[in-house]
């Protein structure tokens, strides 16, 4: 972090993703920044539709190369993020990319994708000036019944950070590995398992591993699309905590969706039940639902509507010990405007953060936004957004956002005006080949 950056939150993972650039289709929360659709890039390959076609350098049968190019730049009002005292900031950005695959996207396939966040300019002290980095490693290996896909990643970033809901550093490790094997035409197993290692460079914080398995077993209910049933297990390994009082290990059942359900309909993702103990005694174990569940639907051809539910337990990488249980939904909505080369997008969020510890731990009073039993956050926000695909695989966006965190929620009101703040954000991005 930036020396004299206020530190509003303690944990927020599910809040700050709308001031990065809105996560679209062929772009997950993991790539959102650097303008990657990733391994889907490959899939429009040949298309003349102007907004899926990308321009592409093929080295013999298997191996294509994909570059890619932003110049983006932004407005912020409450660089800073603070509600007594905001600043504002103008950034610009260039955002290289290149993208290698080995293989084809419905086959067996091999891929690196990787990007630069460039600074070019920037009016505010407040903002990292350092280059931020993203590497992906992944692949799909399938094998008679058997099938195996795997990814490893490494990103370093600076922004309203997903997990803390500050404006920090943190650098991502990430590895996972999934094989399912078919036992009949209506019925498979799966076994999955990843690693995650959250680095952060203010010291204020504390950097962890989230470890998790779990098994899945699936049963085909339409021709596109399986339910399941999933068990797993995880640990939550704090590094800076010298008697290990903050680890836990966590326990979750779940029922889950994959695949389309119907021509205009796709529901994936899941829902479930967490057990979550903490090795300290002192501290109260944490027992919530989870979500992870997202629906597309375009029932009307030209327009289509999103929903997506999240809810996780994670540590509190403020105060070893104490957990945080998060909450969001989001609703949007992508249509074409007047020409397939232009698209309006929308979106409505809204959420909760609420902590568990100590009951009854005494609240430091030199900590401006301390972490105690029973505190809850509440946040909401909106994104709007045009786009639009030129010639010569040119395309140009335009962005804004809000966000508004109301902190401290049971706190004194001295707590809540610290930790409460709203931030508005304009985008402007040229893209080439994304």
């Amino acid at each position: 972090m930036i020396p004299g950056i206020k530190k509003n939150m303690i944990a927020l993972p599910l809040a700050g993703c709308l001031l990065y650039p809105m996560v679209i289709k062929g772009q997950d929360e993991y790539t959102s920044g650097f303008y990657t659709r990733g391994p889907e890039a490959v899939e429009q390959l040949g298309r003349e539709d102007a907004s899926a076609g990308p321009f592409y350098i093929q080295f013999g049968d298997r191996l294509v190369l994909l570059p890619r190019i932003t110049l983006s730049a932004s407005y912020e009002d409450n660089a800073n993020l603070s509600g007594a005292n905001p600043e504002e900031a103008a950034t610009m950005y260039t955002i290289p990319g290149l993208l290698l695959m080995y293989g084809a996207p419905d086959r067996n396939h091999l891929y690196v994708d990787t990007g630069l966040i460039i600074p070019v300019y920037s009016d505010s002290d407040r903002l990292d000036e350092e280059v931020s980095y993203l590497a992906t490693l992944g692949g799909v290996s399938r094998m008679g019944k058997t099938s195996m896909q795997g990814r490893l990643g490494y990103r370093r970033m600076e922004n309203v950070d997903t997990l803390v809901g500050a404006r920090m550093v943190r650098k991502d490790y990430t590895g996972d590995l999934g094989l399912e094997h078919r036992l009949s035409r209506k019925t498979s197993l799966g076994l999955s398992g990843s690693a995650s290692f959250f680095d952060f460079d203010d010291p204020r914080y504390i950097s962890y591993w989230r470890y998790y398995g779990a098994g899945r077993g699936f049963y085909r209910i339409t021709p596109k699309s399986d339910a399941y049933l999933q068990l797993g297990a995880g640990i939550d390994d704090l590094q800076e905590d010298v008697n290990a009082g903050g680890d836990a290990e966590f326990y979750d059942v779940s029922i889950g969706l994959r695949g389309k359900q119907s021509p205009k309909t796709t529901i994936g993702g899941r829902v479930g039940y967490r057990w979550r103990q903490t090795r300290d005694d002192a501290f109260e174990d944490v027992n919530h639902y989870i979500a992870s569940l997202n629906a597309e639907t375009s029932p009307f051809g030209l327009t289509t509507f999103s929903a997506v539910w999240n809810a996780d337990i994670n540590p509190s990488v403020g105060d070893a010990g104490f957990a945080t249980v998060d909450q969001r939904v989001t609703l949007s909505a992508s249509r074409r405007l007047m020409t397939e080369r232009m698209r309006g997008r929308a979106a409505v969020f809204a959420g909760m953060v609420d902590y568990f510890g100590q009951e009854g731990r005494p609240v430091d009073p030199l900590d401006d936004t301390p972490v105690y039993d029973g505190r809850e956050d509440d946040y909401w926000g909106y994104s709007l957004g045009l786009d639009a695909w030129l010639q010569y695989n040119l395309s140009i966006g335009l962005q804004y956002s809000y966000f508004e965190n109301r902190g401290a929620r049971g706190g004194t009101e001295e707590e809540q005006q610290d930790s409460s703040y709203d931030s508005g954000r304009w985008g402007l991005r040229l893209s080439w080949n994304y």
